[in-house]
């Protein structure tokens, strides 16, 4: 757990059930005590090319590179076109990441990142770019004591299509092989489709960032509840990648959140 910002944030990130390399990937780059850059990544491929190179470390790498550029350039641009700027930062990477499959296919043709990364800044706002099936919750607690839990991401997948025609319903998603069938994501489309969003958070508002291998296991509302049982930011997302584990997800698993301080 991190507290160089007027933020906490803080992620785990675990090999999972049944894996023996793990490919997911976390970040969190500290661009002043008021901004914030958070990232996770989950590539596929590493195995493939036989020399131990992660694609979402490598895209992940070129996101916080460029993030971290464009930001010393001009901080007052940068935080004025937030949106502009992530997506400049996504594209770099998918070029990156690209390249290394045009140069050699037989080694890099599976490589490929879902990602989604998050900008908090000014206290209280926040923009995110994501592509493919990793996935931006906003956890907030409401007047009556309760809390909610919003996915802000859409995922970018065969399965997510069908549900939006109405092919199959929001629970079927969980266990249909589409899930798995991506339709943007760095490395897997040449132009691919990044969504972003720009918002306002309010004090006490929690920002989670997983890849499938967690919420594929874990709903939600149990992601929800675990974070807030959870007595630090670290126990909560160790709590979400072991909870992943007992679950007996066979994927990696991980989770980050930045939390916004209540005043």
């Amino acid at each position: 757990m991190q507290d160089k910002t007027v933020y906490t944030y803080g992620g785990t990130s675990d090999c999972g059930y049944g894996r023996e390399v793990n490919e997911d990937f976390f970040d969190f780059v500290v661009l002043s005590d008021t901004t914030l850059f958070a990232l996770v990544a989950d590539g596929a491929g590493s195995k493939q090319n036989g020399l131990g190179l992660q694609p979402a470390v490598v895209a992940a790498s070129e996101i916080t590179e460029a993030v971290r550029r464009l930001y010393a350039c001009d901080p007052e641009m940068f935080l004025a076109h937030p949106a502009e700027m992530l997506l400049e930062a996504v594209n770099v990477a998918n070029r990156v990441v690209g390249a290394f499959k045009v140069a050699n296919e037989e080694l890099y043709s599976g490589f490929g990142v879902c990602l989604s990364c998050c900008l908090v800044y000014e206290n209280s706002k926040f923009c995110f770019a994501h592509c493919g099936n990793s996935r931006i919750h906003l956890l907030r607690l409401q007047s009556d004591g309760s809390s909610r839990i919003i996915q802000l991401t859409q995922d970018h997948t065969k399965a997510a299509q069908l549900m939006q025609e109405d092919v199959i319903k929001g629970e079927e998603y969980y266990s249909h092989p589409a899930r798995y069938v991506f339709t943007s994501g760095i490395g897997i489309a040449a132009t691919p489709e990044i969504q972003t969003y720009s918002g306002q958070l309010r004090k006490g508002d929690i920002l989670l960032l997983t890849t499938d291998g967690v919420h594929y296991a874990i709903r939600p509302e149990a992601m929800g509840d675990i974070v807030l049982q959870a007595g630090n930011l670290s126990a909560a997302t160790k709590g979400l990648t072991d909870g992943a584990r007992m679950l007996k997800m066979e994927d990696n698993a991980t989770a980050a959140l930045v939390f916004v301080h209540k005043d």
